[in-house]
This record gives structure tokens, C-alpha cells and sequence, in this order.
């Protein structure tokens, strides 16, 4: 029987999350407390939109969390082509079948969607992968299992670590 882990029951931490994803795109992105503002210089963003590096900035009283969470939506809804190629070339689907039974799916207490969460983030993490957009994640009910338990399809993309070989390489394929 499945239920609410405490895993699952964790506070979720954006920030910390947007930062991650960042780092999966460019290992070498750097956050930097600048005099008037909080700065995220990332080299491969810079290299790509062929621009200087500078991925997302901040106010101070803003703090960190809001650096990286803009940079993080700078990165995802880049226009750039380079950019979108290169998320897309290291974005790893997630899809896995949830069982849970009646019982727990009534209690009050149990979170459906923190528990999918989980499960998908679990299955990211055998890649050190990190979701690209938590709120894209997708969840369909199926009909119920000969044992009685409701099942779920759920599903999510994730961004795979991107390799300092393979920006080397891309970095070659740009001059």
C-alpha cells in the first residue's frame, strides 16, 4: 500500500530547484553578489545566444532565490535557437505508473500530487536529472488494477546534466 512519504511531505524549494536546473545546463554558471545587484553570469548561455554571458540578475533585497529563478525562466523561454536545441538535446522524459489504494487515496493527509512528484523525481535522479517545468507535469487516470488499487500515468520532462566534454565539443561546432 502506498502513502504520503516524508519525502513527499517536504517543503518544495524553487530556488533551489531553478539553480539546479541551471547548473544542469551550464556547470560553470556563476552567481555573483555584484554591488547593485545579484548577477547569474553563465559562459555557455553567452556562447550560445552568441552575447555577453549574463543569464539573469536580481535585486539584492530580491535575494538569491530570485536570481536563479529568473534565470531559469530566461533560460526555458529563450527564443534563441541554439539555446532551444540545446535544452532539447538533453531533455530526458520521465513516465511511470503510480498504484494507491482506495483507502489511501481518501485520506485527507495523503497528497496525491506531492506523492507523483516524488515518484518522478526519483526517476530523474538515476540520471541527475532535474525537472525542467515542475508545473508541466502531467498525471491520467487508468482504469483500476485486478487487485483493486486506482493507478495513475505520470509524466514529466527533465533536464539530464550536460557534460563539460559535451560543451567543449559544441563550443568547437559554434566558431
Amino acid at each position: 500500500m502506498i502513502g504520503a512519504t516524508e519525502e513527499s511531505r517536504a517543503v518544495f524549494d524553487h530556488a533551489a530547484e531553478a539553480e539546479r536546473v541551471v547548473r544542469c545546463f551550464d556547470p560553470d554558471a556563476a552567481y555573483i553578489h555584484g554591488v547593485e545587484e545579484l548577477l547569474i553570469i553563465s559562459p555557455r548561455w553567452g556562447r550560445l545566444r552568441r552575447r555577453h554571458p549574463l543569464l539573469a540578475s536580481a535585486r539584492h533585497e530580491q535575494g538569491a532565490g530570485a536570481a536563479w529563478q529568473s534565470a531559469r525562466s530566461n533560460l526555458l523561454n529563450s527564443t534563441d535557437r541554439s539555446v532551444q536545441l540545446a535544452i532539447t538535446t538533453y531533455e530526458h522524459r520521465v513516465r511511470a505508473t503510480v498504484r494507491v489504494s482506495l483507502q489511501v487515496l481518501s485520506d485527507p493527509r495523503f497528497d496525491l500530487n506531492r506523492h507523483c512528484h516524488a515518484v518522478l523525481d526519483k526517476g530523474g535522479a538515476e540520471k541527475n536529472a532535474v525537472p525542467l517545468r515542475r508545473d508541466t507535469f502531467w498525471i491520467r487516470t487508468l482504469l483500476p488494477d485486478p487487485e483493486g488499487y486506482v493507478q495513475f500515468e505520470i509524466g514529466n520532462t527533465f533536464l539530464v546534466p550536460i557534460t563539460e566534454e559535451a560543451i567543449i565539443l559544441e563550443s568547437r561546432t559554434l566558431l
